[in-house]
């Protein structure tokens, strides 16, 4: 797929700015949920190898499609492979509320948890991070920083000018073997045994923040109330 620019020339240089609407997730017991989420009260299908009657994704793979309804309890660890593949693909929208995620002229916004297992941006050159995490909205990353603990200890806060849809992640059924999950890249000639469940992108050139952005402030002006003063 080609590289998609983030870059928002009409955004400003520095400060917060104003922020684009993202609707409000559901909550559950008082905690927000992300749109990516999956819910009990809807199930995978029956492992099988991909059929000719399942969804298709980019590049042709084969993807998972869930059956019921977003209800019950969230499952906090899962993503929601149809949900998971609408907003990644778009790259731009905000993965709890699913509207637009945050831009600035330096890219759009990901907070991603710090994988001791890969280098760190902060420390190391890394031109390029993987994730099948979408991008947020500047409010719904501070919600999720408040309520993720593995965003509240060390997290990666990054502001990413191009990101490439590079890779899936799923249930592999090669012929004679047993199924496995795996990450495959777009050019795999193994993607036609996929069952897709993640798409996974590539952020280039990461600019990294040392905390997120501030939230602004409300305009708390407006016209005087009957009783004041004029």
């Amino acid at each position: 797929m080609s590289t998609v620019s983030l870059l928002d020339p009409d955004a400003p240089t520095a400060g917060p700015g104003p922020l684009r609407q993202c609707p409000d997730p559901v909550r559950f017991q008082g905690k927000p949920v992300p749109l990516i989420l999956a819910w009990t009260g809807e199930k995978p299908p029956d492992p099988a190898p991909p059929r000719e009657t399942d969804v298709l994704s980019i590049d042709g793979v084969r993807w998972e499609s869930w059956s019921g309804t977003p209800q019950g309890v969230p499952l906090w660890t899962v993503h929601h492979p149809g949900r998971q593949l609408e907003l990644m693909d778009s790259r731009t929208r905000c993965l709890v509320g699913g509207g637009p995620a945050h831009r600035t002229r330096e890219g759009l916004l990901w907070l991603l948890p710090a994988d001791p297992a890969h280098p760190d941006p902060r420390t190391t050159a890394t031109q390029a991070i993987r994730t099948a995490n979408p991008p947020l909205c500047l409010r719904h990353a501070h919600q999720a920083q408040r309520h993720c603990r593995s965003l509240a200890v060390d997290c990666l806060v990054l502001l990413v000018p191009e990101v490439e849809i590079v890779a899936v992640r799923g249930t592999v059924h090669r012929p004679g073997a047993a199924p496995c999950w795996e990450e495959l890249d777009l050019d795999h000639p193994d993607l036609e045994f996929m069952v897709g469940q993640q798409l996974v992108a590539e952020l280039r050139d990461p600019v990294v923040l040392d905390e997120l952005p501030p939230l602004p402030q409300p305009n708390r002006s407006g016209p005087p109330s009957e009783g004041a003063s004029r």
